[in-house]
């Protein structure tokens, strides 16, 4: 059994504008939940412009937080820092024994049963399901183990040739792709076996050199009637072990965006992120501890006249001229 972990997370954000904008709503979801297989010690929560902040639990009992900016404004900030003490407990795949569900037995697993959003049913998708045989029989642990021994040779982990809202019909084209793609396929492959599953985000802590950036991750969580829920990392081909931190749970990833966000104005959007995990040394307070601060970036009550490191854009006038009608 894999041994706990205290880890230190920092998630960044930052959102630049190359034109005024007079107002903009952001939802986050990057407060790590409590599970079975860790505790939350501490969280906190900056941005900027300075904003209220508000929090919300959506279905999946994840948390959420949001918050509107309305005077304009052109940069965004976020800053998420967590402190997590993972200790898994999952079960090998090989004693995951459990038969297969019999049809229509899981109706309570409605909503992770679904083939729809990114998770696509199509014949691309069923010939592959076809393709991946195990004998009859086989327990519940060995149907996952075969999917994933199969995405592991026949996909390619390759950054930047699928995109977040790429489908599963996506990367079986391209035969490559992120974790999130990996995490996808998965789901629809079990789902058609009738395994109720869940996509998982979080972060995976990897050791790297001093301020080299992490990445968020994703997975999936198979039901078990004797297990509960168990991870598994189809990126891998792996169960989750202590390095592991869970955000958040959802049918796909729609559900669970790191942030999506809405503005208004005709300025261009551009997004930097990166994600900062460490191992967590000396001794911490066991209650649990939660800060929401902000951070200083400016807003104005009207479009400046001029930036100081660039002139007014075609996008500042439209939204100057807006601000006027």
């Amino acid at each position: 059994m894999s041994r706990g972990m205290p880890l230190r997370i920092e998630h960044r954000f930052a959102f630049a504008y190359d034109g005024y904008i007079s107002e903009s709503f952001l939802e986050l979801r990057v407060q790590p939940k409590p599970t079975p297989a860790q505790t939350v010690r501490s969280f906190s929560l900056s941005v900027g412009p300075p904003a209220r902040v508000f929090r919300y639990r959506d279905w999946n009992d994840n948390l959420a937080h949001h918050f509107t900016v309305t005077k304009f404004h052109d940069r965004i900030e976020v800053v998420s820092r967590s402190l997590v003490e993972t200790h898994p407990a999952a079960p090998a795949l090989d004693a995951v024994d459990d038969p297969l569900p019999a049809e229509g037995a899981s109706w309570h697993f409605h909503d992770f049963l679904q083939l729809d959003g990114p998770v696509r049913l199509t014949p691309a998708l069923r010939e592959l399901h076809r393709a991946i045989a195990v004998p009859k029989g086989a327990p519940l642990g060995a149907h996952v183990a075969a999917v994933g021994d199969h995405l592991r040779r026949e996909f390619v982990y390759q950054q930047h040739v699928t995109r977040f809202d790429s489908t599963t019909d996506d990367f079986l084209k391209l035969r490559a792709g992120v974790c999130q793609d990996f995490a996808h396929l998965a789901l629809g492959l079990l789902r058609l076996r009738g395994i109720p599953c869940r996509y998982v985000s979080g972060y995976l802590h990897v050791e790297r050199g001093d301020g080299d950036p992490a990445q968020s991750h994703a997975w999936i969580e198979f039901h078990s009637p004797t297990a509960g829920w168990v991870p598994f990392d189809p990126t891998h081909a792996a169960v989750p072990d202590e390095r592991y931190v869970v955000v958040g749970h959802g049918r796909h990833y729609d559900d669970v965006p790191p942030n999506r966000g809405i503005y208004r104005g005709g300025a261009h959007e551009a997004l930097e992120a990166a994600v900062f995990t460490e191992r967590a040394h000396g001794r911490d307070s066991a209650a649990f501890q939660e800060e929401v601060g902000s951070i200083d970036l400016p807003v104005f009550p009207e479009v400046p006249q001029r930036r100081l490191e660039r002139p007014l854009t075609a996008a500042d006038a439209a939204a100057e001229a807006q601000q006027q009608q």
